[in-house]
């Protein structure tokens, strides 16, 4: 794709430097690794990252001089959830160093969060001349920065609810709401619900350090929900195989890889019938334990 001309002057190379992004755990800061395969969609995230201008440069190059207002913005897209926010603008620091703070809530993102940080006119340019920016919201500068949040796809909203009072079972401890729809967002379209009558698996679930029968029950599950998962996957393999690159997030890319995943060492075919239902569903057990979900052999 041909680079985007823009209609106004913008800095040169080294003008404006934008440092790597960080994230603050638990009072440290440390580099955002590409991806957070552990991300708990309950955390809020926390960034930071300073840009450095040589003002100076800026104005001779832009032909803006040293008394325009300009000012960094960061804005955000997630691919699961499809919401999108922003942050207050913040004025370029008069000492060509300004920090950006950001904070992002974790219930409104997931799967590949892109992070867009732009240098912007902040008003209107007082004596405009011909390829000059002049109008509020010109995007000078910009930078992209995508972060996978989540790998695994065990990862997604969990619901607490009398199963006496919906269409489920009273009887089963949990059930997965799925959809075929493979263009969907898998965190918009999985929801895993658990019966509340099920007390041992309500209180397993909680934060807080578990004991070894709450682990158990923990792994059961974690085991249950891949399978499901997995066998869906293999049912839907051919409508999967229809597309090479399903949107970031999507229950198709998320079904996809998790059918590459089980399949490394060996293809695992749906149940075409009675006579091979256990050795499919013998083929599905091993394949979810091989990527490392539910309880593992000792």
């Amino acid at each position: 794709m041909p680079a985007e001309v823009k209609p106004f002057l913008v800095p040169g190379p080294g003008t404006v430097t934008m440092a790597p992004w960080h994230w603050v755990v638990h009072d440290t800061s440390d580099p955002l690794p590409p991806d957070l395969p552990d991300w708990d969609p309950s955390m809020q995230l926390h960034l930071h990252r300073s840009v450095t201008t040589d003002l100076d440069r800026l104005g001779e190059e832009t032909q803006l001089g040293r008394e325009v207002r300009l000012g960094l913005t960061v804005s955000w897209t997630s691919s699961t959830s499809a919401m999108c926010g922003g942050v207050p603008t913040v004025p370029l620091d008069p000492s060509g160093i300004t920090r950006l703070d950001v904070t992002l809530p974790g219930d409104h993102i997931g799967g590949t969060l892109e992070l867009r940080t732009t240098l912007t006119l902040l008003a209107p340019t007082m004596t405009p001349s011909v390829g000059v920016a002049r109008f509020p919201g010109s995007v000078l500068v910009e930078d992209r920065h995508r972060l996978v949040l989540e790998h695994n796809h065990d990862r997604f909203p969990v619901h607490q609810i009398d199963f006496a009072v919906t269409r489920l079972d009273p009887n089963a401890s949990w059930h997965l709401e799925t959809t075929t729809d493979l263009s969907a967002p898998f965190l918009g379209s999985f929801l895993l619900l658990l019966n509340q009558r099920d007390t041992e698996l309500a209180a397993a679930v909680t934060r807080g350090r578990k004991d070894s029968r709450q682990e158990a029950l923990l792994d059961e599950l974690e085991h249950g929900v891949a399978a499901l998962l997995l066998e869906l996957a293999t049912h839907l393999r051919t409508e999967l195989a229809e597309c090479d690159n399903w949107p970031a997030g999507s229950v198709g890319d998320t079904l996809a890889r998790v059918l590459h995943q089980a399949e490394r060492s060996g293809t695992v075919p749906p149940p075409t019938g009675p006579h091979v239902l256990a050795d499919s569903r013998t083929r599905i057990s091993a394949a979810v334990r091989a990527a490392g979900h539910g309880r593992q052999l000792r």
